[in-house]
């Protein structure tokens, strides 16, 4: 299927109604755009996945150190920012 959309001053396209009902693309989806040579461009559309699906997938089975675990990330914050790990 192909149709015609105008690419807007802001850099935004509109999906016609017609691609995205072929392309299963709804309201709220995120989508993937790759140059894929000059002049060309493909989207593919993420699978949606719900909550207790991410939550089998990426089980965790063992106890969070919450307190650790961000006390690592304060960490990395300030060596992103400062260039030097923290003392």
């Amino acid at each position: 299927m192909s149709t015609l959309s105008k690419v807007q001053p802001r850099g935004q396209v509109t999906l016609p109604r017609a691609v995205r009902k072929a392309a299963g693309v709804r309201p709220g989806d995120t989508v993937i755009v790759r140059a894929t040579g000059p002049g060309t461009v493909e989207i593919k559309a993420m699978p949606r996945i719900s909550l207790a699906e991410l939550l089998e997938k990426y089980r965790i089975d063992e106890p969070i150190n919450w307190e650790g675990y961000k006390e690592e990330l304060e960490d990395l914050a300030a060596e992103h920012i400062f260039g030097d790990p923290l003392p």
